[in-house]
């Protein structure tokens, strides 16, 4: 039996609702229909669908960004509310599609991190605080320079970097990538999704994965299911899901992903980390 970090059952989100200022009762759109899954501890489970297909809803129920309509989550054995408990803030973090838009432009890389550092507690002065917001940017592969520049002097990789440093500057165990890769080009893609798998591997991660593309998903996770218009409609281990997949939709995103090479794990210090610090800015 697995030992799941992560439940969700019967997982329900609606949107409208209610009654306009005329009294006539608004029309009801269910995203998220009923779904079961779960996220067994240390193992990349995707949530994968086309736009509007209720994953990326789902997520944001995970880091309690979005009220569910029903159904439950539980973490670690315990009901999910991040938004109370401070230990599920702390320990379920989320990496955006969009890191410019998930970053402050005013802030300097350095204020960003050490100010989150300090906010809980994890670090006891100025000093120790950008010492180790220098090992968070090492850990993605950026240099101590970087700390001193602002979100519009990198580029898309690079700015993901950043948010996903930002991401494991609080400890997380649980981390939840929400279309990560879906606005940068194929070369920087394969990059950053490397340091998320070498991450996982060296933090012990637990991770949720959400994308469109299977190819992506076939990178980086162990499980996958696929979604459909708010509902799971195939699930299983990503070999078995890609190679013998059982819906006519699954059949179809198949169709469409990205022709992406096959990545292989290098050290820390190899060249497709290192060079993101030289990427252009764009």
């Amino acid at each position: 039996m697995p030992d799941n970090l992560l439940e969700a059952k019967d997982l329900r989100v609606a949107f409208g609702g209610g009654r306009d200022i005329f009294l006539r009762r608004k029309p009801t759109f269910e995203a998220v229909r009923g779904i079961d899954f779960h996220v067994a501890r240390g193992e990349a489970f995707a949530l994968v669908g086309e736009s509007g297909a209720g994953k990326s809803t789902a997520a944001r129920c995970v880091v309690g960004v979005q009220r569910p309509t029903a159904g439950t989550v539980t973490f670690d054995g315990k009901p999910l509310d991040p938004r109370k408990d401070h230990a599920q803030r702390r320990a379920i973090q989320m990496v955006f599609q969009d890191p410019q838009g998930s970053l402050n432009p005013r802030m300097t890389v350095g204020t960003m991190l050490v100010e989150l550092l300090r906010l809980n507690g994890l670090v006891d002065s100025r000093p120790a605080a950008r010492a180790r917001a220098v090992e968070l940017l090492e850990m993605v592969g950026l240099p101590e320079s970087a700390l001193d520049r602002r979100p519009r002097s990198f580029s898309g990789g690079q700015r993901q970097r950043i948010g996903i440093a930002r991401a494991l500057a609080v400890e997380p165990s649980f981390l939840v990538a929400d279309e990560p890769v879906s606005a940068l080009d194929v070369s920087i893609q394969a990059s950053i999704l490397l340091l998320l798998k070498r991450l996982q591997e060296e933090l012990g991660l637990t991770l949720l994965f959400i994308s469109h593309d299977l190819a992506v998903v076939r990178q980086l996770c162990d499980r996958v299911a696929v979604m459909s218009e708010g509902e799971i409609i195939e699930e299983g281990a990503v070999t078995d899901v890609l190679h013998h997949p059982r819906h006519e939709f699954t059949k179809q995103l198949l169709a469409a992903a990205t022709d992406l090479p096959e990545l292989k794990m290098r050290t820390p210090a190899a060249p497709d980390v290192v060079s993101q610090g030289k990427e252009p800015a764009r």
